[in-house]
């Protein structure tokens, strides 16, 4: 096979000239592209909720089960449907943060009003009234605030009298002895 010479090449060359692609179209392409990712985006969020429907279907469906075995078959039927933790996010989502705001304080303590606050703001609530406020703060945080020291994970620090409305005060319980702990270990106040 000849070799092509340096005429043939600039001729071959200029017959595949590239031409410039006009700036509306590289946007139209743009913008196409970047829809077509909004899309699959849509796309793969339905699929994921898909899934999430076909699981509670199931969970629902077992728990029909143990209504007709406790003789309530209706039940299910009965029940309307609620929008549970929805100003929250997820089931938990209010006691992780709680839990987290106690941790990055640690060692020191956090009052309730100043954890409902710091709730409020993570997650987005606006109080029309003070009192809407704080029924947020006795109903969710407060509540919250009494689970986690009945699972052991915080302490209140606040005296709890009948009667006496004060603001808790809270910090993560930490596995460390007290003075009465350590004054009782002494050597000097153990009877021999």
């Amino acid at each position: 096979m000849p070799r092509r010479g340096a005429s043939q090449r600039r001729v071959a060359s200029m017959s595949t000239r590239r031409t410039r692609t006009p700036s509306e179209v590289k946007w139209l392409a743009n913008e196409l592209s970047v829809l077509a990712g909004e899309m699959q985006k849509i796309d793969d969020r339905v699929t994921m909720l898909l899934e999430k429907r076909t699981k509670l279907e199931a969970a629902r469906e077992s728990l029909g089960r143990v209504a007709r075995l406790m003789e309530m078959p209706a039940l299910p039927d009965l029940v309307p449907p609620v929008r549970a933790f929805m100003p929250l996010g997820s089931r938990g989502a209010l006691r992780n943060f709680i839990r987290n705001e106690l941790r990055a304080a640690c060692p020191r303590p956090l009052d309730t009003v100043s954890l409902a606050e710091k709730a409020a703001e993570r997650f987005g609530l606006r109080f029309a009234t003070r009192v809407e406020f704080q029924r947020f703060r006795n109903r969710q945080v407060l509540k919250t605030l009494q689970k986690l020291t009945d699972l052991g994970e915080v302490e209140g620090l606040h005296e709890r009298r009948p009667g006496v409305n004060i603001v808790g005060v809270w910090r993560l319980k930490v596995d460390r002895p007290s003075l009465t702990d350590l004054a009782s270990m002494h050597p000097d106040t153990v009877d021999a």
